[in-house]
């Protein structure tokens, strides 16, 4: 007998290579002469050992069998290098092939034909013998469960449906799984992605991944990064979670990758908002724009500030901004009394002498509001002042050349300025005037200017409220709306003051109007735009919640039923010459309901992620109920002996339905009360005129008030637990039918309404 081919095993399982090492011991047809735990080891040992043929795991620490693969057909290209992983060979073997790999094993296989797979494709190099480089010994021979298979092609369908990118990593961080969005996002097909460094997809953070990585050996459970993608305008939030074995130890990574480009815009350009305000208040001269604390000691200060006051910023922050005020004014208790108002209107304005730091006066126009946070708590004011002591002056000059101020005030276009008598009667009218409020010179001069003002606000005498104010304060100033000769409306800054010749006689007032119309809806667009940018956010948030909620409640309930297969075959494995019969039969009967447990798991899963996505597909038919019913009850008697299910109403009623969803929804109604409720299990029909009602009691106590008003919500969990997904998915099949679900307080019981079939119409498959 010649010398046995010769086989490294690369695997950093160490429980792995301990079983295949054996098995192939065991075989004498093979001879491992070389063991390792990373890809650095692979290439190490091909080079000093040239083994026949290598055995390497894909996903590993360190290097992985992807990243090594071509430098070890470099090192020994005479040694056959097979792939053998957990992952699923779509896409992944057709990648090792191009990198080399002669076969692609996988872990599910049995190690009973693991000696012979790698034998057939040592038989492979000759012409004679058919070739076996894509060999997959889960997917052939009729050796797999159905219902695993089942529980796989689920997960994968909700993989491939997912809206948010998702792919398996090897621990090295390369792509071995992609589904669609993630090949979306990214601007790659899946084939490109499958094989591909992940850290290539991260542009802006050259260590994104590494630091994902170094979190995940650090014993981390979730690690994110968030990146921008090469040649993309998009910036991603990556999310990477590790599977573990039982031990905890990694043995593969889950990614997943959303979008986050909008919202990221949308915080910039509120940043840059903030930052171009905040420059264009400290940047401004001519105004001196500060805050107030809510008892009016100075908080902020700019240069407009300083050069009209003459304090730095270190001088008057701090104090009180009494201290701007003539010494009568503040023994008046004025500046306070100027907060009360801001307080309690929310503005105050008003014209006055202030002082300087050196003592001298000028005469001020000042504007105080009051600020408050977004919950409406009081946190100061803002004041505005700007020294209008040359204006004065300029008035004083004006009035004393009424002839050339009368020429300069006709030639405006862009403000209504026009004079009233003592009485309010319009005694000018500039073309600016004209154009804003329509009417001619001669329409208007003569006639009281509450004409310009809406019929509620005249009936309100607010427009001789507006002159009493400016004559016993020398200055009236508002915005408000405004009525055109046309009778259309137009938003308008209005100012009012009052007019006094030299010996302080009034003469009128000089009345100056702005239509600000579209600067109010430029506001409110604006406005408008914060609150969709709030609202955006906010289902951002809820998304993000939801989607915790849902991957945590998953996790919880697959715990309980993995866990009991693990443990149940282990216990078969380990002893079952130890065992009596009866024991390795409830041995079994644990693993069969655990599975049974998990397919209920997965298709709520799957229905719910369809009926989200609207891609449910319903086959609709009429279905006698009571037949349907009967054996549905036997079908749960079987899995739950101790259930009793009792059958009554009307034998004959007819619905229009799926069937297959019927059963989902009747099925999960049932499961909720054996796990809430107790047998008898009740369930009777009732036949209406276009309706056929299945309604569903137990010998519990009903549901608690607390729970009844979210019982059909997604992830609604009682003290009981489970996913809170059957409730939810019997309302949505209910309604996707036609039909609806809901909880009778009164009854304690669930009614299932679902459309009732026509004798005259099921011929032709209609309701």
């Amino acid at each position: 007998m010649g010398a046995l081919p010769t086989i490294v095993i690369v695997d950093d399982a160490a429980d792995v290579r301990s079983l295949v090492r054996t098995r192939i011991r065991l075989s004498r047809r093979l001879e491992v002469v070389g063991e390792g735990n990373d890809g650095r080891e692979a290439v190490d040992l091909v080079t000093r050992l040239r083994p026949t043929m290598l055995l390497l795991d894909v996903s590993m620490p360190g290097a992985d069998g992807l990243q090594v693969l071509p430098a070890v057909r470099a090192a020994s290209p005479e040694t056959l290098v097979v792939m053998y992983s957990g992952f699923e060979r779509q896409g992944l073997a057709e990648r090792t092939a191009e990198l080399g790999a002669a076969a692609y094993l996988k872990k599910s296989g049995s190690l009973d034909t693991l000696v012979d797979e790698l034998l057939g494709v040592l038989d492979g190099r000759r012409p004679s013998s058919p070739a076996t480089t894509t060999t997959d010994p889960g997917d052939s021979g009729g050796r797999r469960d159905p219902v695993l298979e089942a529980h796989l092609e689920r997960f994968r369908e909700v993989f491939e449906d997912a809206a948010i990118g998702m792919a398996t990593l090897t621990l090295a961080g390369r792509v071995v799984r992609a589904n669609r969005s993630l090949a979306s996002l990214t601007g790659r097909s899946i084939q490109e992605l499958v094989g591909l460094d992940y850290a290539e997809l991260v542009e802006d953070v050259p260590d994104g991944l590494d630091r994902l990585l170094r979190a995940v050996e650090a014993g981390e459970d979730v690690a994110q990064v968030e990146h921008a993608v090469p040649g993309l305008d998009l910036r991603l939030l990556t999310t990477l979670t590790p599977v573990r074995d039982v031990h905890g130890v990694p043995l593969y990574l889950f990614l997943q990758a959303q979008d986050v480009t909008r919202q990221r815009g949308a915080e910039e350009q509120l940043r840059e908002t903030e930052r171009r305000f905040r420059m264009l208040v400290e940047a401004v001269q001519d105004y001196a724009i500060f805050m107030l604390d809510p008892d009016g000691h100075i908080a902020s200060w700019n240069v407009g500030a300083e050069r009209t006051k003459g304090y730095t910023a270190a001088e008057i922050i701090g104090q009180h901004f009494r201290v701007f005020y003539p010494p009568e004014v503040q023994e008046a208790r004025h500046p306070e009394h100027e907060l009360q108002i801001a307080l309690r209107e929310g503005h105050y304005e008003e014209e006055g002498w202030r002082i300087r730091k050196d003592g001298t006066r000028f005469w001020a126009h000042v504007t105080i509001t009051a600020v408050r946070d977004e919950d409406g708590r009081h946190v100061g004011f803002t004041k505005v002042t700007r020294d209008s002591t040359e204006r004065r002056s300029a008035d004083e000059a004006l009035r004393r050349s009424e002839q050339r101020f009368r020429m300069l005030v006709e030639a405006v276009q862009d403000y209504a300025i026009f004079m009233l008598d003592p009485d309010g009667r319009i005694a000018s009218w500039n073309a600016g005037a004209q154009r804003s409020k329509g009417y001619l010179a001669d329409e208007i001069i003569g006639r009281h200017f509450r004409i310009f003002y809406p019929v509620d606000v005249q009936q309100a005498r607010h427009p001789e409220h507006e002159l009493a104010t400016a004559l016993r304060e020398g200055h009236y100033e508002e915005d408000g709306w405004r009525v055109r000769k046309d009778g259309t409306r137009f938003w308008a800054h209005v100012t009012i003051t009052a007019v006094h010749d030299e010996a302080g006689r009034h003469l009128g007032f000089a009345k100056v109007t702005r239509d600000t119309t579209e600067r109010l809806r430029a506001a409110e667009q604006e406005a408008r735009a914060a609150e969709a940018l709030s609202a955006a956010n906010r289902l951002l948030q809820e998304a993000a919640d939801e989607q915790a909620q849902f991957l945590a409640i998953t996790a919880h309930e697959l715990r309980g039923p993995v866990g009991v297969l693990g443990m149940s075959a282990e216990t078969l494995h380990r002893h079952w010459s130890d065992l009596v019969e009866e024991e390795r039969a409830e041995f079994l009967t644990s693993m069969v309901d655990s599975a049974a447990q998990l397919n209920r798991l997965l298709s709520d899963l799957l229905t719910t992620s369809r009926l989200q996505a609207r891609s449910l597909d319903l086959r609709p038919e009429p279905i006698q109920v009571r037949q349907h019913l009967t054996t549905l009850a036997a079908t749960l008697r079987k899995t739950h002996p101790q259930a009793e299910v009792v059958l009554d109403g009307d034998e004959d009623a007819t619905i229009f339905a799926d069937p297959g969803r019927l059963t989902q929804a009747v099925d999960n109604l049932l499961t909720n009360a054996l796990r809430h409720g107790r047998s008898p299990i009740r369930i009777e029909t009732r036949t209406h005129e276009d309706r056929v009602d299945l309604v569903v009691t137990d010998a519990g106590t009903g549901v608690v008030p607390e729970m009844q008003e979210r019982l059909f919500e997604r992830f609604a969990t009682g003290d009981r637990g489970g996913t809170g997904l059957g409730l939810h998915i019997v309302r949505e099949l209910a309604r996707a039918q036609d039909g609806e679900a809901a909880y009778d307080e009164q009854a304690q019981a669930f009614v299932l309404s679902l459309p009732r079939a026509r004798v005259d119409a099921s011929a032709a498959g209609a309701p």
